[in-house]
């Protein structure tokens, strides 16, 4: 069947359907996935979204895959359907249910994932606007599930396979459209049946420009980008270095024959448009997780980690721990490797200290536990010490830590998952033992802004960030930067006072996007890219 086309005008993608006149009346409405035409009753998103043998087929194993029906829209409704999910190793395997959409970025859903049912509102600047959640779902992949969700009011309530869940209240639920979506997996839904106050519409379902724009969407070693790490070079050019593959681990191979491998592409407009990606560094290994700095010396130093694929039984690849080349001609040309920790790992920046040391965020297990460490140099990255533990407190800590320097002169790092934090009082070489932040996170990020706002960005949930206003004795409420879950964020200043925020997808196909945003002492603004 056809998919409904998408007719652009000015700025907005925009849907139309002439079905009649508008009235409004209380109903129940199955609707026929079978019926001829029935595609033309529906808008798809993307090119992954497509009624196959009488189902709502949302591929959305690479992006965010998304149907809205279009004839009509509702005040108050109740939108039930069944669902199923493909089973997969990988990603949370979601399957949405949207209502109220005043266009294809701003209405209520329930994202159900693997184990959980998570309500949220979405507009055209931040996509996830948290509301409420339940976890510990029995809800396997590879079976058919019944969802409900109902908006009557400013009342959202969810169900799932005849149970309630949850209901939560929004003082800006709206009437809209319905809708459904598949992310991080590929989803099939039938059996629809919409209840409510409705009218018929020939509205046009408008589709916001997107609010991010792509670093690099292939480079050329398998379509998988990740990790990615962006700082401002000294002719004011952006660099954003990232790791290639073909997937999350990319174990040399027949088509890759040197495995992963570290990648960069550059801008000269502040993150708007970025050139062809070029390879950094491409060893015999898998090469991955990759970090850039300038130092004030004006010497590039690219770090990152190495995988090795080993023959050993139920072992695919063995650690090579961490290391860097340098630039001394702004990426033009890198130095061969040098190592840094041999049993250690890192996922964030070399960072410079005032005093010109410099200092790196790793982390290593050790008898049947994790924490983080630092590493130091006090000769400009030419020679590193022994690596530095950090007091776990009794919590495993898979780390990936990351240091921010004070405006006293302490250190404070911040390390996964639990989000812990430890400071450093001697710059960096002792530390005290790690407390819990009070929130969850992965690969954490510090920027210090021009206001002297820090942002701390991560993953968990989706990609996110928190802000401090007071040298990080307190932190905000998350806040949600894309519904994507790859994240490992990282943030530059830009010449307007403004931040760039580039993170990664997650998934077959994963590719490096860029936002901006402007941080005040009200909060977080999002901004066109």
């Amino acid at each position: 069947m056809k998919s409904h086309s998408l007719i652009a005008v000015s700025c907005w993608a925009v849907v139309i359907l002439s079905i009649g006149t508008r009235r409004s009346f209380a109903e129940e409405l199955a609707i026929d996935l079978s019926a001829d035409g029935v595609a033309d009753q529906w808008a798809f998103l993307e090119s992954t979204a497509a009624i196959h043998n009488d189902e709502l087929v949302l591929d959305g194993r690479n992006a965010m895959s998304r149907a809205f029906f279009l004839p009509m829209m509702w005040d108050d409704v109740t939108l039930r359907a069944r669902f199923f999910v493909e089973p997969a190793e990988r990603g949370v395997l979601a399957c949405g249910f949207i209502v109220g959409a005043a266009d294809a970025a701003t209405y209520h859903y329930v994202h159900f994932d693997r184990t959980q049912a998570i309500l949220v509102r979405s507009d055209a600047s931040v996509s996830w606007n948290e509301i409420k959640r339940t976890s510990g779902l029995k809800k396997p992949a590879g079976e058919w599930h019944e969802g409900v969700l109902q908006a009557t009011g400013d009342t959202l309530k969810v169900s799932l396979n005849g149970k309630l869940l949850f209901e939560a209240t929004d003082p800006t639920l709206k009437g809209g459209r319905i809708g459904f979506y598949a992310n991080q997996g590929r989803g099939h839904v039938r059996d629809i049946v919409v209840t409510g106050v409705g009218h018929k519409t020939t509205d046009e379902l408008k589709i916001p420009p997107k609010t991010y724009v792509h670093v690099c969407k292939d480079a050329g070693a398998g379509a998988y980008e990740a990790f990615p790490d962006v700082c401002r070079l000294s002719d004011d050019r952006l660099m954003t270095v990232f790791y290639a593959g073909y997937g999350h681990v990319s174990l040399p191979n027949d088509q890759l024959p040197q495995g992963g491998r570290v990648s960069y592409c550059t801008s000269d407009d502040e993150g708007r448009t970025w050139s062809e990606a070029r390879a950094i560094y491409d060893g015999p290994d898998d090469d991955r997780d990759p970090s850039i700095v300038q130092l004030a010396s004006g010497r590039l130093i690219c770090n990152f980690f190495s995988l090795r694929k080993t023959d050993q039984p139920g072992k695919r690849w063995m650690g090579l721990g961490t290391w860097m080349v340098t630039s001394d001609d702004l990426g033009h040309t890198w130095s061969a490797p040098r190592q840094i920790a041999k049993e250690a790992y890192c996922s964030t920046p070399i960072r410079e200290l005032s005093d010109g040391r410099l200092i790196l965020g790793l982390y290593r297990e050790a008898n049947a536990s994790a924490n983080g460490a630092v590493v130091i140099s006090d000769d400009k990255g030419q020679t590193w010490g022994e690596v530095i533990d950090i007091d776990n407190g009794g919590t495993r800590l898979d780390a990936e830590t990351d240091v921010i320097e004070l405006q006293d002169g302490t250190l404070y790092a911040a390390q996964r998952p639990a989000m812990c934090f430890s400071v450093s009082e001697d710059r960096g070489n002792s530390w005290s033992v790690s407390k819990p932040m009070g929130f969850a996170g992965h690969c954490p990020y510090f920027l210090r802004t021009r206001d002297d706002i820090i942002l701390l960005a991560h993953r968990v949930p989706s990609t996110s960030l928190h802000y401090s206003m007071d040298e990080c004795k307190t932190w905000s409420d998350n806040i949600v930067v894309d519904t994507v879950g790859g994240a490992y964020p990282s943030m530059v200043n830009l010449k307007d006072g403004t931040v760039l925020i580039v993170y990664y997808e997650e998934g077959g196909g994963s590719s490096i996007r860029a936002k901006r945003l402007r941080a005040t002492r009200s909060g977080i603004e999002w901004l066109a890219p």
